[in-house]
């Protein structure tokens, strides 16, 4: 009689251990199999002529076809659940989230990201950034279409002035010592000032209209000129009250999407879904 090695003796425990738990998978709620080492699961959906099941997700940046999309793949008796992330300017549709009697997959969805428009980007990029004469003259007449100068008076420039301006600006450095000598004392100071001109009308503010998401609505946006004293002339253009206007662009997103989706069969939340 042959002896059995230490192999064979693995392979006879993991049989015993197997069938003494076929009574508990018998009971689970969940349809579980217990499969020996070194044994998959393989799917033979791929050989078949049709899929087992339709899955997918269909990615835009279109508000109206995310819109025809999610409508029409959704129907009365299981609307599709559309997840608003107005932060994000993202929404995502999810078709087969089923019901808590009946949950599905959650696998069938469609997602939109907006995207910000060329105009918005510029606007964005030249927030806070220093430029000088010459980097700031190029941008005024590159975006003129968009823009609105003001002086300090509220006066309307053309954005030719306006350029023709920031050119020309010249610093004058000044700089005045007193002194002041006693029998017992004496006393020195130094005042030094740095002023800053232009030939023309200086522009103190600016509005930037344009459409700062494909879908959304066009909205202007405030601009302060700040002229840095130094050496050289130097510029910072900063966006007023950027994060109101960015609150109120997420809230028009918001508001935009569930108003499209009124009366279809497509209920709304605000917030994400992890499946």
């Amino acid at each position: 009689m042959s002896q059995l090695d230490g192999t064979a003796i693995q392979q006879v425990k993991d049989l015993v251990i197997s069938g003494y738990h076929l009574r508990d998978i018998d009971s689970l709620a969940c349809p579980t199999a217990i499969l020996p080492e070194g044994v998959g699961i393989e799917s033979l959906e791929r050989f078949k002529l049709e899929r087992f099941r339709f899955r997918g997700c269909m990615e835009t940046t279109s508000i109206d076809d995310f819109v025809r999309y999610s409508a029409g793949y959704a129907n009365a008796d299981e609307p599709a659940r559309c997840f608003i992330d107005a932060d994000n300017m993202s929404a995502r549709a999810v078709f087969n989230i089923g019901t808590l009697e009946a949950p599905g997959h959650a696998d069938n969805a469609a997602e939109i990201q907006l995207k910000k428009t060329a105009p918005f980007r510029a606007l964005l990029a030249i927030d806070g950034k220093r430029l000088n004469q010459k980097q700031i003259a190029e941008w005024l007449e590159d975006w003129s279409e968009f823009l609105t100068a003001f002086s300090a008076d509220g006066q309307t420039l053309t954005m030719a002035q306006a350029a023709s301006a920031v050119r020309r600006v010249s610093i004058k450095q000044m700089q005045e010592a007193d002194h002041e000598d006693g029998d017992f004392s004496g006393k020195k100071s130094l005042m030094q000032s740095v002023e800053a001109t232009s030939k023309e009308v200086m522009p103190v503010a600016f509005e930037f209209k344009c459409v700062p998401y494909e879908g959304l609505s066009e909205r202007p946006f405030s601009l302060r000129n700040s002229l840095l004293k130094s050496d050289e002339p130097c510029f910072t253009l900063r966006i007023v009250q950027l994060e109101a206007q960015e609150e109120a662009i997420a809230n028009e997103f918001r508001n935009l999407l569930i108003g499209k989706f009124e009366g279809k069969p497509v209920d709304t939340f605000i917030g994400n879904f992890k499946a």
